[in-house]
């Protein structure tokens, strides 16, 4: 049965993934064994922790029309040291050229103004 339907890849997930926190989509029928089996069984991780989030349905609103998100659910799965998911090295990756990027424009900026 399969039970993680996709990673979620945010800001917010970017940021954990540094502490080896991976976010994943999961079914309605999933729970911590079997999202762990399936961890393991995809990418030959074990994981330390498995916490599962209910989300409820939001309401929304789209110009006049009322409409209803469905309902999700999240799997936070922590990894030991020396062990990662491959594929979330993008989050990373781009995490740093933002960082740099930052830093160049401040260090122009620092030169700007030692020059006026």
């Amino acid at each position: 049965m399969k039970s993680i339907i996709r990673p979620v890849l945010s800001e917010k997930t970017a940021q954990i993934v540094n502490d080896r926190v991976y976010v994943f989509s999961i079914t309605a029928a999933a729970n911590k064994k079997t999202v762990a089996a399936e961890l393991k069984a995809l990418y030959d991780v074990t994981p330390t922790d498995v916490r599962i989030v209910n989300l409820p349905a939001k309401k929304v609103n789209f110009k006049r029309h009322a409409g209803e998100r469905s309902i999700r659910r999240k799997a936070y799965v922590q990894l030991p040291p020396k062990q990662q998911i491959p594929g979330f090295e993008v989050l990373k990756e781009a995490e740093k050229k933002q960082a740099e990027e930052a830093k160049k424009a401040s260090d122009e900026a620092k030169k700007v103004e030692e020059k006026a």
